[in-house]
Order: structure tokens, then sequence, then C-alpha cells
């Protein structure tokens, strides 16, 4: 191989690393944001409190219930704290006489304004004024 085609097979070899990187660093951003919490609420008032994520909080309000033969619909407005992350988001969902609750949302004031929210809880015990609930809340940022 020539001089001038070792130096322009560099090159291109350079530019794919380049592009290769910048596609990987994208995918990086892009990746959703989970925070794992645990959370005690009281059904006859709808709203539930507890630790998210290392040190944050996570608080919810349920805005609408409708039952719907064993199981719910339902609608709520959920605050998360974690670190820099601060955010509200308007949320509808399921509750399932399985024992879990499934809800999907978008962040409507806060860190990733616009960003698709999907959300899991899983009975875990208690009563209607204390029941326990673990999940994970999955924030997929609003692409640019």
């Amino acid at each position: 191989m020539s001089r001038q085609s070792r130096t322009i097979f560099g090159f291109l070899v350079a530019v794919v690393a380049a592009a290769v990187f910048a596609a990987a660093e994208a995918s990086a951003s892009s990746a959703p944001v989970v925070i794992a919490y645990v959370k005690t609420c009281d059904l006859t008032i709808g709203h539930c409190v507890g630790p998210a994520g290392n040190g944050g909080t996570i608080e919810m309000q349920v805005t609408g219930f409708r039952p719907t033969g064993s199981d719910a619909q339902l609608t709520l407005t959920e605050r998360i704290t974690v670190g820099s992350i601060s955010f509200s988001a308007d949320m509808t969902g399921h509750w399932s006489p399985a024992g879990f609750i499934v809800l999907n949302g978008t962040v409507t004031q806060g860190s990733f304004a616009g960003a698709q929210v999907h959300q899991r809880s899983d009975y875990v015990g208690g009563d209607p004024t204390a029941s326990r609930w673990v999940g994970e809340l999955r924030l997929a940022p609003a692409s640019a």
C-alpha cells in the first residue's frame, strides 16, 4: 500500500471511529432514566409517599379513580425528586386485581419536561390506610 493510500485509509478509520463514538454518545444520552421506589399509600385519600432512587422522594396524588369491574382506571399527579432530577408528571393507568398498577404519562414540569414516563408498582402488603408498593419508574427523555 502506498503512503498516500495509508494516509487516506487512516483518515477513513478515524472518521468511522468518530462516527461510532458519536452514535454511542447519542444512544447513551437517550437511554431511559430508571428510578426505583417504595411508597406507602393511604387509599382512603389517594395519597402516597416514600423514598425514591438514592436519597430522593416520590409523592403521588390520585385525581381520578373509576372502578371497572374488579379493577380500576386511575389518573394522578406524581412528583419525584432524586438528586438534581425534580419533576411532576400527569399519569393515567390501570389498577389490576392481580396486585399491580401500570401507569403512563408525561412530565409536565421540571427536569425532562415533555418526557414520557412509564411506571409499574407491585403491592407488597398493608391495608387501605397504609398499603405498601415497590416499583420502578422509567423516564424516556423527549427526543431532540
